[in-house]
């Protein structure tokens, strides 16, 4: 019995060798696609795939921090005092610049002054006058200081004398100018208030409707320029009125008002 055991299992190992000796030598290979059913007629290849040109994939490795410009001084032209070229920097520039901008805040108020003349607010009047003179102490601008009730009375009368809008601002300009050579004159008194409301001197100012009025753009802008300094006639002309009133300097001609004289002190020798 064991004889006959032992010869089968012989003959198990002899048969199991060779196939096991195959396996190992073949080498491996994808298994081949099952035949189609499909006729030969109706078998379409698949067209070979496109070439399709290689790029390098883009470098992940972060990009190196841009160095610093160096702080220099810089000019309003972007050059570096030491002729390199480098950008300025906004504060560089906003510090060379300071001086503009401060002139330009000086204007800012002014313009602040008109448009609270043309509005009737008195209030924020006065705030952008104090804000623009402590403005002009500070930085010692020769820029010349106007308070805001001077330009709001005189754009009143301006424009209840020469407000009519077929007038030029010529005629409007010699209106203010002779309430200043007034205020200018020791014939008359010193300030525009005083001058504006003197007795008998200009009827407008009698008028109703003279506290309520508010000036136009127009006349505000001729009253800025007079306070400013602008004149067109001489310091002597401290007359206007519908006739002469002593040796006339000009004649205003207008269709629907009249003329209107502009005349010279009869006291030349108090005027320089």
């Amino acid at each position: 019995m064991k004889k006959i055991l032992s010869l089968s299992l012989a003959l198990l190992l002899w048969a199991t060798l060779p196939l096991q000796a195959w396996a190992e030598e073949a080498p491996a290979s994808s298994p081949s696609p099952a035949p189609s059913s499909a006729p030969d007629a109706y078998i379409q290849e698949s067209p070979a795939p496109e070439t399709v040109a290689e790029h390098p994939l883009p470098d992940s490795s972060p990009l190196p921090s841009p160095s610093p410009v160096p702080a220099e001084t810089v000019s309003q032209s972007g050059s570096t005092a030491d002729g390199s070229g480098n950008s300025s920097s906004i504060f560089d520039f906003l510090q060379g610049s300071s001086a503009t901008m401060e002139v330009d805040m000086v204007a800012y108020y002014l313009s602040q002054m008109s448009a609270a003349a043309v509005s009737g607010d008195r209030e924020a009047g006065l705030e952008a006058e104090e804000n623009r003179n402590a403005l002009i102490d500070q930085k010692g601008s020769d820029e010349t200081k106007i308070a805001f009730d001077d330009l709001y009375l005189l754009s009143k009368l301006i424009s209840a004398e020469a407000g009519s809008d077929w007038l030029s601002d010529e005629f409007r300009m010699c209106v203010g100018e002779v309430v200043l050579n007034r205020v200018a004159s020791p014939e008359f008194p010193d300030t525009i208030y005083d001058v504006v409301y003197q007795k008998n001197q200009y009827s407008s100012v009698s008028s109703p409707s003279f506290a309520g009025l508010v000036p136009s753009q127009d006349c505000v802008d001729v009253a800025l320029r007079l306070l400013q300094g602008e004149r067109l006639m001489v310091p002597s002309v401290v007359f206007q009125s519908n006739y002469a009133q002593g040796e006339i300097f000009s004649i205003y001609e207008d269709h629907r008002l009249g003329n209107t004289y502009f005349c010279v002190s009869n006291n030349l020798e108090l005027y320089p």
